[in-house]
């Protein structure tokens, strides 16, 4: 992740994205251009640009004009969602672009003392560091879906949001072993609804589907590592050894020494022949 504040240069600044990167961009004071595929947007502070990543184009802050960027790997994004009611709707709301929101003046200079504190947690990288960054980026997540003007009320998730943000919080929480109530939680929505979503959608229930992605996890580890399987059991964050070896064996069919050591065999290269001798 990359953060920056600007304090009114002397000269433009302009930057290119290509769109591997999330962006934020705030401006408090002054003016500027965005240019976002075939279309050119003034801009004039104090407002807030959200580029996700997917977009590429420029943006531009005339000499003199005061603000900041944030540049946000999707991992790290993905990873400062707040959770609750709203996750599936910010979520959605940070696929597309904001163009030039509005803000007052209040609600900019509080945004840019966010990226200014993201900024200084770079720098310092002190422990901890990370948390404290996706705690403040959770804010400004936050602040986006509140700029992408969301429907009053509780809006329940389409079956497409519940299961694409299932998914999500599975490659986040897999690890951590969450229960169904606490992922339906997560999405604000029941533990029944998740469960029809993600049947209708993939054909398995809900912890099929997060089973399937520890026992991956785990083939991974042991085909391509050489940690010991109490240390990949601890990885993985199964209270012992056996534990995972009974997960593994139930789920694979093969305890997790013998898939190692199927996975050891099939890397072999076949018997050369006596005829290939010279």
């Amino acid at each position: 992740m990359e953060a920056r504040i600007l304090q009114g240069g002397l000269q433009r600044v302009e930057w290119t994205f290509s769109g591997r990167r999330n962006r934020i961009f705030l401006l408090g004071s002054g003016s500027g251009l965005l240019r976002l595929r075939d279309r050119e947007a003034p801009l004039l502070g104090p407002l807030l640009v959200w580029v996700p990543a997917g977009e590429a184009g420029s943006i531009g802050f005339d000499a003199g004009s005061e603000g900041g960027w944030l540049a946000v790997p999707d991992v790290f994004l993905g990873s400062a969602m707040p959770f609750g009611a709203v996750f599936s709707q910010v979520r959605e709301a940070v696929t597309r672009p904001i163009v030039g929101a509005r803000l007052p003046l209040g609600d900019a200079k509080r945004h840019l003392a966010t990226v200014a504190t993201i900024e200084q947690e770079l720098r310092a990288d002190l422990p901890g560091a990370e948390e404290a960054m996706r705690h403040h980026l959770a804010l400004l997540l936050l602040a986006i879906w509140r700029l992408s003007e969301p429907a009053t009320g509780h809006v329940q998730p389409s079956p497409r949001v519940i299961v694409r943000s299932f998914v999500h919080l599975v490659e986040l929480h897999a690890r951590e072993h969450w229960t169904i109530p606490r992922y339906a939680a997560a999405l604000g929505i029941t533990p029944d609804r998740l469960n029809t979503a993600v049947r209708r959608a993939t054909g398995q229930t809900p912890t099929e589907l997060i089973h399937a992605r520890i026992l991956s996890q785990a083939a991974m580890l042991l085909e391509g590592t050489t940690m010991q399987i109490g240390e990949i059991a601890e990885a993985l964050g199964f209270k012992d050894a056996a534990y995972f070896s009974r997960f593994f064996k139930r789920e694979a069919g093969v305890s997790p020494r013998a898939h190692r050591e199927d996975a050891a065999i099939a890397r072999i290269p076949g018997e050369t022949s006596y005829a290939a001798w010279p």
